[in-house]
């Protein structure tokens, strides 16, 4: 009786080979992505009634990350395919925010509850804001919130 090799045998035979042969032929194998994440406390603005844009919709205050010279346009390292933004405050229910990302010089945009994943254009920057959803406290006025974007 034959033994069949498992899926795991097949799939580390044929990254085995495809190492092999790139290296007989010269060719380079892909890069992996590279990650790179960065966390910040923002101060938390209460505004009351507020109004935004697209899912942001009306709000009781927001956070927004700022780059190296304190501006709110951030520049995702050079290669970047897709950055992910979140609200990493965990502040307990019934806090509720959206997480929004706006790309500068366009009309795009994406957002999503908590935490959103966009597609990243090389050279572009994006404003990345979250939106508090629910009643306060908390946050109060004034308070650090935890706002972290990676990029892949």
């Amino acid at each position: 009786m034959k033994t069949i090799p498992s899926k795991t045998t097949w799939v580390v035979l044929s990254a085995a080979v495809a190492l092999a042969l790139s290296a007989l032929t010269g060719c380079k194998t892909p890069a992996l992505t590279s990650t790179s994440t960065t966390q910040q406390s923002a101060v938390f603005n209460a505004t009351p009634g507020g109004s935004g844009i697209g899912c942001s919709g009306t709000y009781t205050g927001l956070a927004r990350m700022t780059n190296s010279a304190g501006t709110f346009f951030l520049t995702p390292p050079t290669n970047t395919i897709r950055g992910t933004f979140t609200d990493a405050s965990g502040f307990a229910a019934p806090y509720v925010s959206v997480a929004r990302v706006a790309r500068n010089g366009g009309f795009s945009s994406w957002c999503d509850t908590n935490s959103v994943t966009f597609p990243v254009t090389n050279g572009a920057q994006y404003s990345l804001t979250v939106y508090v959803k629910s009643s306060l406290p908390p946050p109060t006025n004034g308070q650090p919130m935890t706002l972290k974007v990676t990029w892949q």
